[in-house]
């Protein structure tokens, strides 16, 4: 049945393909009555059929330009430049490759002024690319992230996440200031569609401008424009709803916003699925870009906390201010915090297959989360002059986070019965001074100072009526066992960062630099047995008095040549002196490395829309501090985790080649080649009985490899656009089973199929269809599952009423297990809005199937997981919203 569903869909877009237009070029160029070359005039063609996208282009240097029109449709074309009369004529492509020259007339009204009222709806300039967002909406948005659903180019998934020429946005500015906290959801949820003029989409983005020649830079953002008399302004949404079974929520978004003063303001309560603030949001405010920082956010207790998604029931409290305040160019000021209140029923149900004994344990755990998060960030930036730059921010985030709950375990041996209960907190603060200097056009500097300090206290406890633990974990005879583990972790962190970028000739710029890190961490944790006595017993092995001290010397030289205009090669060294010393509670270690890591990069551009580049480089990467403990850990009832003090640095080398070709309308592709290839790698040595595990950290004499390759293209119209999306993963990985070494590899396979229309007075649809392959095996295992996601969802406007369904059907199958099962999420929105008035009622339901649980797996060298969860209930909930 799914079979053909996806025939019916397949044979749809090619019908749809089929009823295009025969497709021709319009060429030509763009002179004075002299024959100087006229380079920016604007060149559009608007067709007389409201169902074909306009063309346009910008005239080159050559005064030339090119457009792809279709053939036997009647065109007016509009040619404008500013000084010179407007060019309009009525036109027909009936033949190939049509070519015309145009003069424009100077304007000779030399008493009056020269009003070009005409704006292109899409401007490309360098790196920036423009919408006028009047041109592509119908004035029935609501949201921002609807109206860019409707600009060509930019891709909004429903997390509300912003995608431009295949790249994620990192971070919104409105009127040239960070909204709020940068994060492209809160601004695509809450910031009104009817003030926005125009949408930036800018790439290689740099905070300081002059740095931008110099400095690489992946960052795309989006800068919003708003309309004439909204700089000064309040406005927003407060939108309030209740439902069956007391479900409520409360959301008021306000912004005001002034040339000096801005203010926003976020709030919300409810106890639906929805949740204000997510891990990704996190990451973003966080700023953290290379992997090893994304992995201390994930082990943070706020990272952990966020990462618990899976609730059926929550009660949900968020607040964010956002303050910034710009009397002038030169001083600017910043601040935003936030805090989230969470109430969390979690009831998950776990199989698993430890490795390598094959013995299975199914698990259940109700749970209940009390969390609550507090994060707050000061910015100031000074700008005394065009060559100067300097900023300082500084950040502070608290939690406290507590889960406790009864578990039920069952394998071929017996059944047990414990409760678990987790508490953790956390304070972090961070300081970051920068300083970026002009010299001149061939010398520029700039200078990071970074101090960065985090703590964490844990404490988790497992209650049981009889003894449900490791053998390995020595415990006294007892009525009743309660076993405790706790710890503290601190780091201190000071980096400092300095470079300087020559320019010898204007296509040349080499960049030395200097990195100095110095690291203090520590980490004391012990565990104990409550016999009832009042003291403690201590458990003997299971305890760690661990301090480390980190020194690290980065010293690099980059050579950037441009050749030509199209091709740019990026190369060079960084030599590497790494020295450190860790404190156990009865020695030490000390370990001292040098390393040379070449780095290069060559970029062929061939135009502003197509270009191939090659990239390689080297790294090395400092092993965990938790895997370096001299003693033993109480992870779970059933598993220990011990240290193995004398690992060393591991290396990645890196090589990946990428294309892009990309079009506002039209077909785009974007593909990539990658290879890993990791030396000395650091792998988990496993020692197993039954369900009993034991894992210790080993590094490897040899390497193990990866690949990746990914071919995604699009098709865009005006009105609909089609996109593939497949990405391929494979990887050979080496695990220790009981003192054998084994060789294992695991296979990733992923076909993402989109089809979505944009008609201003007809129904639209977005689908989605995504099928999934992963294998993973090794000489004792193997796993096949298929899963399968069919993402479907419809609006229409029909005069003041707002229709909108979805429908959500996943398929997952283990052929291994011989396991399947399927899940189903349905939801329906009916609103009202008349128009000029500022309220808005509608009915919205969630999980109209009122599905109970969903299915998913997991695997690693440990064991093979599959896993079902509770989901959230039906929603019927009635909701008024009030514009200001």
């Amino acid at each position: 049945m799914l079979s053909r569903f996806f025939i019916h869909i397949s044979a749809l877009l090619v019908v749809v393909s089929c009823l295009a237009q025969e497709k021709t070029t319009f060429s030509g160029t763009v002179k004075d009555i002299e024959g100087n070359v006229l380079e920016g005039a604007n060149i559009v063609l608007y067709p007389q059929d409201r169902t074909i996208p306009l063309s346009f282009a910008v005239s080159g240097k050559d005064g030339g330009f090119r457009i792809n029109v279709q053939k036997n449709i009647e065109y007016t074309l509009n040619i404008t430049f500013m000084g010179f009369e407007p060019l309009k004529e009525t036109i027909v492509f009936i033949q190939n490759n049509t070519t015309r020259d145009y003069v424009l007339k100077e304007a000779l009204n030399e008493l009056q002024e020269v009003v070009v009222n005409y704006t292109p709806p899409i401007k490309v300039k360098k790196d920036t690319t423009s919408y006028q967002v009047d041109a592509f909406v119908n004035g029935k948005e609501r949201k921002l992230g609807a109206v860019l659903k409707k600009l060509p180019g930019i891709y909004v998934n429903k997390e509300g996440d912003v995608f431009f020429k295949n790249k994620k946005v990192g971070a919104v500015m409105v009127e040239d200031r960070t909204f709020f906290t940068g994060q492209p959801k809160m601004a695509t949820k809450n910031i009104p569609a009817d003030v926005v003029s125009e949408v930036q989409m800018i790439e290689d983005y740099n905070e300081t401008p002059f740095l931008k020649e110099f400095e690489n830079s992946d960052e795309l953002v989006m800068n919003i424009k708003l309309k004439e008399g909204k700089e000064n302004f309040l406005f927003g949404d407060i939108e309030a709803g209740v439902g069956y079974k007391d479900r409520y929520r409360f959301h008021p978004s306000i912004f005001k916003y002034s040339p000096t003063v801005v203010h926003n303001l976020i709030g919300d309560m409810n106890n639906t699925p929805t949740r204000s603030f997510t891990l990704s949001d996190y990451l973003a405010i966080d700023g953290e870009k290379d992997i090893q920082g994304i992995i201390d956010v994930y082990d943070s207790p706020i990272g952990k906390f966020l990462q618990n998604t899976d609730y059926y029931d929550n009660n949900h409290y968020f607040g964010g201010y956002n303050f910034q305040y710009n009397p002038n160019d030169i001083h600017e000021f910043r601040a935003f915090a936030l805090g989230m209140s969470d109430r969390t029923l979690n009831e998950d149900m776990y199989n698993y297959t430890y490795q390598p004994s094959q013995d299975i344990e199914n698990r259940i755990k109700n749970l209940t989360g009390n969390n609550k998060i507090y994060y707050g960030k000061m910015k100031y930036k000074y700008t005394p002059d065009l060559y100067t730059v300097v900023k300082l921010d500084v950040a502070f985030d608290k939690s406290d986070l507590e889960s406790d709950g009864i578990n039920i375990s069952d394998n071929a041996e017996d059944t047990r019965h414990y409760t678990v209960q987790n508490t953790q907190q956390g304070e972090r603060f961070l300081m970051n001074a920068n300083v970026d200097k002009w010299f001149s056009g061939k010398n520029v500097s700039s200078a990071k100072l970074s101090f960065y300090d985090n703590r964490e206290f844990y404490t988790n406890r497992w209650n049981s009526a009889y003894d449900i633990f490791s053998e390995s974990i020595p415990l006294s005879e007892v009525d009743t066992y309660k076993v405790i583990d706790e710890g503290e972790r601190k780091y201190t962190n000071l980096d400092l960062d300095l470079k300087h970028h020559y320019r010898p000739f204007r296509t040349n710029i080499i960049t030395f630099g200097f990195n100095a890190k110095l690291q203090k961490s520590s980490l004391d944790n012990f565990a104990v047995q409550d016999t009832g006595q009042p003291q403690y017993t201590f458990i003997s092995r299971f305890s760690n008095d661990f301090g480390s001290l980190l020194n690290e010397l980065n010293t690099s030289v980059t050579h950037k040549w441009y050749i030509g205009k199209p091709v740019i090669v990026d190369f060079g060294v960084v030599f590497q002196n790494v020295f450190w010393k860790d404190r156990h509670a009865l020695y030490e270690n000390t370990y001292y490395e040098n390393n040379i890591l070449p780095v290069g990069k060559i970029e062929w551009n061939f135009d502003e829309k197509k270009s191939l580049e090659l990239s390689y480089n080297m790294s090395v990467s400092n092993p965990r501090l938790n895997s370096r403990l001299s003693g033993n850990t109480i992870t779970d009832f059933n598993l220990i985790t011990e240290g193995n003090p004398y690992l060393m640095q591991t290396t990645t080398e890196r090589a990946l080649l990428s294309f892009s070709a990309t079009k506002a309308y039209g077909f785009s592709l974007y593909t990539k080649l990658g290879y890993r290839k990791h030396k000395e790698p650091i792998i988990q040595n496993i020692t197993s009985d039954g369900i009993a595990v034991g894992v210790s950290s080993y590094q490897l004499d040899n390497s193990t490899d990866s690949y990746d390759v990914s071919v995604n293209g699009s098709y865009k119209r005006k009105y609909w656009g089609v996109s593939l999306y497949n990405t391929y993963f494979y990887k050979n990985g080496i695990s220790i089973f009981n003192g054998e070494q084994t060789f294992n590899n695991s296979v990733n396979v992923n076909t993402d199929l989109r089809f979505r229309t944009e008609f201003e007075e007809s129904p639209n649809i977005e689908l989605t269809m995504n099928n999934s392959f992963y294998k993973y095996s090794n000489p004792y295992f193997e796993n096949r599952t298929f899963t399968t996601d069919v993402d479907f969802s419809a609006s229409y406007d029909y005069v003041d009423w707002k229709f909108e369904m979805s429908f959500f059907q996943n398929f997952y199958s283990n052929k291994s297990q011989s396991n399947s099962s399927y899940f189903n999420l349905i939801g329906a929105k009916v609103f009202y809005h008349k128009e000029d008035s500022p309220f808005e009622i509608g009915v919205e339901a969630y999980n109209l199937g009122n599905n109970i649980s969903q299915t998913s797996n997991q695997y690693n060298s440990l064991y093979f997981m599959e896993h079902r969860r509770r989901v959230f209930p039906r929603i019927v909930m009635v909701n008024l919203n009030y514009k200001l």
